[in-house]
């Protein structure tokens, strides 16, 4: 797993943003990012395949989770992707629990968000959020096969930039690979 602070995470430097603060859910680090204000909304994380066991395919998954004041991240689709040497498997998530303020945001806001998804690329396969249980949530960004023969770099994203609505409340604690099953 690579914690938050391994992550390129878009202006998680400038405190105006991101807040970096411990962790208070289980978790296997001392501290996350929670998302102040933003944007544009882009995570980023790298790793090698040899750092990863040989002939497996590989989930990646942000783990996240959603603070009590979280707004605009289910405004439009983030996009999300894995991409290790030629292959890039697509999709996008929305970053939402169903409830009803969401509902209600979405009657207000139907046609600016409709505008919106518009411009978003819909290629790909749509992710869900699901909760874990260990009380944090994740998010699937796509899956690799790792041949162990040819030494590459897996880059995987999370990214919303082009609503250029605010978004807030999204605490990250990292990235998790984990071998796929296949049946």
């Amino acid at each position: 797993m690579l914690s938050a602070r391994e992550l390129s995470i878009t202006w998680s430097t400038n405190p105006l943003y991101w807040c970096w603060k411990p962790l208070l859910l289980h978790s296997r680090f001392p501290e996350g990012v929670e998302l102040i204000m933003v944007c544009w909304l882009e995570i980023k994380g790298k790793i090698n395949t040899r750092m990863l066991s040989p002939r497996t395919t590989y989930g990646a998954y942000l783990i996240v989770n959603l603070a009590g004041r979280a707004f605009g991240l289910d405004s439009l689709p983030s996009e999300v992707s894995v991409k290790v040497g030629d292959h890039e498997s697509k999709g996008i998530v929305y970053l939402r629990r169903n409830n009803g303020k969401q509902e209600l945001e979405m009657v207000i806001m139907r046609h600016r968000v409709e505008t919106l998804r518009s411009r978003v690329d819909r290629g790909g396969q749509e992710h869900v959020l699901c909760e874990r249980d260990d009380g944090w949530l994740e998010i699937e960004l796509g899956e690799f096969y790792c041949d162990g023969v040819n030494d590459k770099q897996v880059t995987m994203c999370l990214r919303e930039i082009k609503g250029e609505h605010l978004k807030g409340g999204l605490i990250v604690e990292g990235i998790e690979l984990r071998p796929k099953l296949i049946y």
